[in-house]
């Protein structure tokens, strides 16, 4: 083999090693799967959570699917204006379907709900451990707090 013969099949060995590299990490892009669709489970959300704005919304959720809002997470999860007469209450929660594996849902337990107005809302846990409240049109920033719930 001549000289020349080899410096070319040098460069097309390169160029095939480029090409590769470039397609693998094009298919390694369209198959990994995105943080946002990692599913969570209850270490993932189990724990105090504050929001970011102020310390007296607070939210306590348990591993056994049940939780607990002060007044003013409760009246920003709800949307409802401020004062109205609320006292912490419990609410019962579930995970997320496969469209939404980052989600839990959350709906408060009022001890006569023929009386109370329903209450739906979703806690929404980022990949980096910062949760938002998805509630009735508005959104909360909610931190994990390291005290004890």
């Amino acid at each position: 083999m001549t000289d020349e013969a080899r410096a070319m099949l040098r460069v097309a060995g390169v160029l095939a090693v480029v090409v590769a590299t470039v397609v693998g990490s094009g298919l390694y892009e369209i198959f990994k799967v995105r943080d946002h669709m990692v599913p969570i489970d209850v270490a993932d959300v189990e724990g105090t959570w504050i929001a970011e704005d102020h310390g007296d919304a607070r939210l306590v959720v348990r591993g056994d699917g049940t939780a607990e809002l002060t007044r003013e997470a409760q009246a920003e999860a709800c949307g409802w204006p401020p004062g109205r007469d609320t006292r912490a209450i419990r609410a019962t929660w579930t995970f997320g379907d496969v469209d939404e594996p980052r989600l839990i849902h959350l709906e408060l337990k009022y001890p006569d709900p023929d009386t109370a107005y329903p209450c739906y809302f979703d806690l929404d846990i980022d990949p980096n451990g910062q949760a938002g409240i998805l509630g009735d049109g508005s959104y909360t920033a909610y931190v994990r707090s390291d005290t004890a719930n």
